[in-house]
Formats: C-alpha cells, structure tokens, sequence
C-alpha cells in the first residue's frame, strides 16, 4: 500500500519452515541481490558462538531458503528471494564467531561445470526450455520471439561452455534478458517501463514513485551522449543467394527524459555499423539491430540511487522518477536491486537502472569463449547436403563423441559459378576447420590433413629427392587411386588408372606422349578432321591382326616410291 514502511528484521525460512527462533535471534545482517542480467544472490550474517547455526538452522550446503520481508501491518510477508545455500564462511577472532551464509538463486546451477551439446531444428526459445528443463529449474517466462528469435534454426552449438554462458549468448544474440525469478527460469526481451506511475505522482501516494525529500535518500544519475547515435545499421551475407543483409534501428528510451536519438544528433553522430558476415538472414540483422539500439539507449540516462527499504523495488519494475527536474525525471526500468537489513542502517534498497549493461565486477571479467577460436582438426562425418552445395557435417572427437556440427562450407580452389576445382572430403577424412568471427556454428572447412592412419599415396617416386632436397613429385590421388602425377627430375607427367594398366605418358626429356590401354585406344574426331604428322616417319604396326584403311577415296602417294609387300595382293 501507499506509504508502507517495512521491519528491518528479514524474515528466513529453511526448506520451507521459519528459522527457529533461538537461530533467527542470532542474525546480525543480510542483503538479497536481484538483478535483469546476472544471478540473484543472497547473504546472511549470525553471531555465532557456539557456532550452532549451520547444524540448528538447517544451513547446509544446498539447502533452500526463502528470504521475506514482513510488512509493519498485519499482512503476509512479501517475498524478495528463493535460492540455495551455496557457500559458508566462519570468521572466528577476539570478538567472537560469525557465521556468513551465501546463496544465489537457482540459475546458479547453470554456471556449473561446461557442456557440449548440439541442438538441431530448434528455435532459440525452444533451446531456452530444454536447456532449463535438463538443469532441473522450471520454465517461467519464455518469450515467443518474434524475426530470427521465432525460426527454427539449423543448429546452434553449445560448444564446451556452461549453460549460463550459453544461454547469455543467445540473449545477446535478440537482445533478450535471461536469469531466475520466484525460482522458475525467464528468457524474455527487454520491455519498456509500462504501468510505471507518473512523475506528477507522490511517493506517499504510490511506492514506486522514488521522489526526492521523500523516499529517494540518495541518487547519482547520467545522462550521456557520447555513446549516442541518431541510427545503427547492421550488415550480414547471405551465401545462400549471394548477396548482403541489412537493417537499421533508431535507438531509444521509451519513458526516459532524455532521448538517445536526439542525444545522438545534437553532435551529428555517424551511425554505428556493426558489421558480422555471421548474419544469414534478414531477420537476422533486423534482430541484432533492435538489440544494439536498445543497448546503446539504455546508456543514455543511467543511475544508482539508494531509497527506504520497500521490497516492491525488483530488477525489471517499472518506477517513476520524482522531484529530480529535466532531464532526469522520467520512468525507468530498474536493473538491479540490493535491499539491505542492517542494525545500523535499517532496511534500505539500492537500485540501478542502466539496461543490459553489467556495472558490477563480474561485468568487468571476460565471458568464455569456448573453442571457436583459431584453427582446429575436425572428421567428416557427413557429405550429403541437403542444398546441394558441397557442404560438410564435422565431428570434433578431441571435444566430444557424441556432438556433430552444422553444415560447413569447404573453401574450393577457383570457386565460381559453373567453375572451380571441386574436392570434397571424404565421411572419416581429417581435416583443418575454422571459424567465422569466432562463431562455432559458423565453420569452414580450409583443407584435408595427412595423419598416422590417413598416410601420403604413394607415388612413382619419392615425394622429396634424395640429393636436391626438392619435392620430386606431386600427385592428385582420388580415392579409388586413379591419378596424375607431376614428376619433377623424370620431366613427366603421368595419368594412369587405379590398377596402372591404362596410362598415358607425357615425357619432357625424350619428347614422347606414351598411351597404354591393354584393351584397345579410340579416337574419335567426330564430324571434323583427324590429322597425323611427322617429320621422322609414322609406323603403325597391327601385329597378327588386321589393318583397315576405309574411306570414301584413299590416296596414297609416296615422294620416291611406293613399296607393296604380300603373299598374295588383291587389287579389286
């Protein structure tokens, strides 16, 4: 209600029932943290003497707890927090023991450990939910998400990072929020602050309207154009039809008293490009456009300010700022909340707006990066794609046994239209993979690797020369072991079968084209005109066999002579 004050004293409870109360007693201070862009968390302070609150409590590792704030009438308590206990700490000196009990909500599961999973035809709220599920933490909020959020992806590829890492990657991917609220996990984009009351509102008549002189006990507020743009535009390729994608997005922030846009254009800002080949599609660029305008707007006024405790100011509430004049008035969506219950202070609430920027200290740490980074081997394990368009599938055995990629394009000598050389692996080829901008579902496949089973063809002759130290030869070998060599010293190039037995024979040094076909050579001039010369003699020898001349007339003319030998000479 309007004008509520709250009991400084937090109210616990442990796997669903109230501390007792000779534990509850003991407690010194707590504070719960929630916030839109990372986990919320807990801390509990007790004098601890004897030290009995772990064992009294119920404060094990792991335990649930439910953290409350009773108002000053009667009415039931109002929640701030459910998590599990995930850390203790004893600090034991001349003044006493105090036992400090730390927990977060449960997104914290999702932090732990990395995982490799691929998740094929799936939309990202659809990933968002298994995910959620195989973490053990119920689905709550899941938007629908409309453009790229709302197709059914090909794959996206969880590649040897946690679910939380995961997961954030996706939100960035459409600028949507992810964490844990009342215990059930939320994916959901970033919404302006609607039901926020008015800034003509008091704050005696609404609690969340934080004024100056009233509730608002202190407040540092920005408001900021160095990071504003009138526009952003992002970029993509489409290989599929050989062309760019592009979007463009104004930035804004819908309540606030300061427009980015026009932050952005008292100084005639450029707008910011964001160009990321990773992009397909056009609902691609438009979603990452939507997401980087949102996220420079939210720069645009940021604040941290400090109220009388009142357990209705959560991260994602929509409040009014008061009695602070232009340009700071305005509605905003609180970011971050810290309530605290003090003996010295009492019960207070620090709050943060500023979007899906991390202010704190983990903000400040580097995400992981998985392994899509540099160049690593890979196996084929597929060549049969779907577009016809010589794409690969690829495991990564030194990764997992079980994760298969999307389809890899495989980079071709010459590559164009109707042309190229056109090589493609073969199911159980080693090869050499990398990774567009560091995107592991975005692989391409730069070449084939020789290894321990996978060993060089073998070729007429050594493939480095003994005494030069040169290549002495180099070969294309298919996998039947048809192929042609390029014979260095020799001065020859040699095109045979799998079984040698027809080759041909094109030597440098005697100036000679050899052709062997045990069965018999054709050749066919079609409708033109085959031609035979030499200056040295033709010999043609049809050994046991006959010799056919047959044509509509046959000349023979010899320079000096004409020689004709048989047993027996027809003339018809």
């Amino acid at each position: 209600m309007a004008g509520e004050t709250f009991a400084s004293t937090l109210l616990v409870e442990v796997g669903g029932n109230p501390l007792p109360p000779e534990i509850a007693a003991l407690l010194l201070y707590g504070h719960v943290e929630d916030s839109r862009n990372l986990l919320d968390t807990f801390l509990l302070r007790f004098r601890d003497q004897g030290q009995l609150v772990v064992e009294k409590g119920g404060l094990k590792i792991g335990a649930k707890v439910t953290l409350k704030a009773q108002t000053s009438t009667p009415g039931l308590p109002i929640l701030l927090m459910s998590g599990e206990v995930c850390g203790l700490t004893l600090d034991l000196d001349a003044g006493g023991t105090i036992t400090e009990v730390r927990g977060f909500d449960e997104a914290h599961r999702l932090m732990r450990g990395r995982r490799v999973a691929a998740y094929p035809n799936m939309t990202i709220s659809d990933v968002v939910g298994q995910v959620a599920k195989r973490a053990g933490i119920p689905a709550g909020q899941i938007d629908s998400l409309p453009g790229v959020g709302g197709q059914v992806n090909t794959q996206l590829s969880q590649d040897n990072v946690s679910d939380w890492t995961f997961l954030t990657r996706l939100a960035d991917r459409v600028g949507a929020q992810v964490g844990v609220a009342a215990g059930k996990l939320f994916f959901k984009l970033p919404a302006p602050p609607q039901g926020a009351p008015g800034t003509t509102e008091k704050a005696e008549q609404n609690p969340l309207v934080l004024e100056a002189d009233a509730n608002l006990l202190s407040l540092r507020a920005s408001v900021a154009a160095a990071s504003q743009t009138p526009e952003v535009e992002v970029r993509g390729w489409d290989f599929e039809h050989k062309r760019e994608v592009t979007a463009t997005a104004t930035p804004t922030l819908k309540g606030a008293g300061a427009d980015p846009a026009e932050l952005g254009q008292t100084f005639q800002a450029p707008p910011v490009l964001a160009g990321v080949s990773g992009h397909r599609s056009q609902a691609e660029v438009k979603a990452a456009a939507n997401a980087l305008a949102a996220d420079l707007g939210a720069t645009a006024v940021e604040m941290d300010g400090l109220a009388k405790g009142n357990p209705q100011l959560r991260a994602g509430v929509a409040v009014a700022l008061a009695g602070v004049g232009a340009p700071f008035a305005g509605q905003y969506t609180l970011t971050s909340t810290r309530h605290v219950f003090s003996p010295d202070t009492g019960y207070s609430t620090a709050f943060t707006v500023s979007g899906r920027q991390d202010r704190s200290l983990y903000g400040l740490t580097t995400r992981a990066q998985g392994v899509a980074h540099g160049l690593v081997p890979a196996v084929v394990s597929n060549i049969k794609d779907p577009l016809d368009m010589g794409r690969v599938a690829l495991t990564f055995p030194w990764l997992s046994g079980e994760f298969t990629s999307g389809w890899a394009r495989v980079a071709q000598q010459g590559a164009g239209k109707d042309r190229g050389l056109v090589i493609l692996p073969e199911v159980g080829d080693e090869v050499l993979v990398g990774f567009e901008n560091g995107d592991f579902d975005s692989p391409y496949v730069l070449g084939g690797l020789f290894n321990g089973t996978d060993t060089l063809p073998s070729a007429s002759t050594s493939l480095v020369d003994g005494t030069s130290g040169q290549v002495g030869v180099r070969a294309f070998v298919s996998r039947k072991g048809h192929r042609l060599e390029l014979v260095e010293e020799q001065g020859q190039v040699l095109l045979s079968t799998s079984d040698s037995q027809v080759t041909v024979t094109l030597d440098e040094k005697s100036g000679k084209v050899i052709i062997k076909a045990p069965q018999g050579v054709t050749v066919d001039a079609g409708t033109g005109q085959l031609e035979l010369k030499a200056t040295m003699g033709i010999s043609i020898d049809a050994g046991t066999g006959p010799l056919d001349l047959k044509g509509a007339r046959v000349t023979v003319t010899g320079q000096s002579d004409v020689t004709v030998a048989a047993t027996v000479i027809k003339l018809n």
